[in-house]
């Protein structure tokens, strides 16, 4: 096994035991090593740098002595995934861009409770997210859940 696959193998155990930081670390760290894969690591980059995002976010609401730093960490978080994602959709054939426009609905959700939280105006990313939904269910050939 190469160093990419061992580095991709250990970020997807990272994930899967919910330790998405190291694991978003070293998805990006087979990334710049480069291989096969690196959609795939994008695709997961983005889904863990979401999931660190929302870990932020409830810090926020359990620490509001420190809600301002936590929020700025979860902006950066999702400011990740939203452009692993992107770049994760670069080339994607069909199904695997049903999966990646889901995950993006998710990010914008997530970015749509930031700014709620931070007092701003969260419209546009619900009405992203419920784009990001309508495209996936076109791609899948499923109904919405």
């Amino acid at each position: 096994m190469s160093d990419y696959d061992d580095m991709i193998a250990r970020a997807d155990a990272e994930q899967a035991d919910g330790r998405f930081k190291e694991a978003s670390i070293d998805y990006g760290r087979a990334l710049a090593i480069g291989g096969p894969q690196d959609r795939y690591c994008r695709h997961m980059r983005g889904v863990c740098a979401r999931r660190v995002g929302l870990q932020r976010l409830d810090k926020a609401d359990r620490h509001p002595e420190q809600r301002s730093s936590f929020l700025d960490q979860a902006a950066r978080w999702l400011t990740k995934s939203e452009a692993n994602l992107d770049s994760a959709l670069e080339g994607a054939e069909d199904g695997e861009r049903g999966r990646i426009r889901l995950e993006q609905a998710l990010t914008e959700e997530s970015l749509a409770r930031y700014l709620e939280m931070s007092g701003g105006d969260s419209r546009r990313r619900v009405s992203e997210a419920e784009r990001h939904r309508h495209e996936a269910t076109a791609l899948s050939g499923r109904p919405p859940r």
